[in-house]
């Protein structure tokens, strides 16, 4: 059984189709990436095999189950063994870092002590660098900062699958090195990535499978390790003109 599978999954908006009949299956253990061109359905794609949005045709399983139809108990394990990092961070703008960080060990861990709690957000942050105060919201951070904030809040939990949407977005070059050693020691535990990229860096570091998507349609899918990223890239930029990122109102909808 697959870890994740999706059936014929599609989603459409305002009369707009933005993932068209895709099935892809995914395994425990491995990476998986999406590329395409901005506004192809890359992203909303994640969304629905993570469960974050409601597909409007098929449908997206985790270990052999419908994550629509699991039931709170069910939903809440598995939301404890996936994390997801937004592009944009999706940091909640009226509360400080700290209580960014500590929401979902509330959550996931509710028998655990506050300052048990803090200890580990600490042990976190230092992970990725981090040593600004915890008073701080998000509008006093950069970008980066605030990307980095956005994926020790994903490893707080301990997932086991990560769904990384343009994770090194916003980060240079030493932050991005930063991510890819954890993600290392991530993928090294037997653990799962999921991710939507337009680094040429990244997608070297972790080449796995790709798909390809085009319109919201699954085009081609490759096995990285024999694939030339910097042509492969060359080719999706050069395949068409650019789209308008269909995604945005989607994006908000969900925060």
């Amino acid at each position: 059984m697959s870890l994740f599978e999706v059936q014929n999954i599609g989603f459409s908006q305002n009369g707009k189709t933005i993932v068209d009949d895709v099935s892809v299956k995914i395994e425990k253990g491995s990476v998986t990436g999406f590329l395409g061109k901005s506004g192809c359905g890359k992203t909303t794609l994640i969304k629905l095999i993570s469960g974050i949005l409601v597909p409007t045709a098929g449908k997206s399983l985790f270990e052999g189950q419908d994550i629509q139809t699991m039931n709170k108990a069910k939903n809440l394990a598995f939301r404890k063994k996936c994390s997801f990092v937004f592009q944009d961070s999706a940091l909640w703008a009226n509360q400080d870092i700290l209580q960014n960080m500590i929401l979902p060990l509330k959550i996931h861990y509710p028998e655990m002590s506050v300052d048990d709690m803090k200890a580990c957000i600490q042990i976190m942050l230092a992970k990725v660098n981090f040593r600004r105060s915890l008073n701080l919201r998000p509008a006093d951070l950069s970008a980066g900062e605030q990307k980095k904030i956005a994926f020790a809040r994903a490893m707080i939990t301990e997932p086991e699958t990560l769904f990384l949407d343009e994770v090194t977005a916003a980060l240079d070059l030493s932050g991005c090195d930063l991510i890819y050693e954890i993600l290392n020691e991530f993928l090294g535990n037997g653990n799962t990535i999921i991710y939507v990229s337009h680094n040429n860096d990244f997608i070297k570091n972790f080449k796995g499978t790709l798909h390809v998507i085009e319109d919201g349609k699954l085009q081609t899918t490759r096995k990285g390790g024999r694939t030339d990223i910097d042509k492969l890239m060359d080719k999706i930029d050069g395949d068409s003109e650019d789209n308008e990122n269909v995604n945005e109102d989607i994006n908000e909808n969900i925060k």
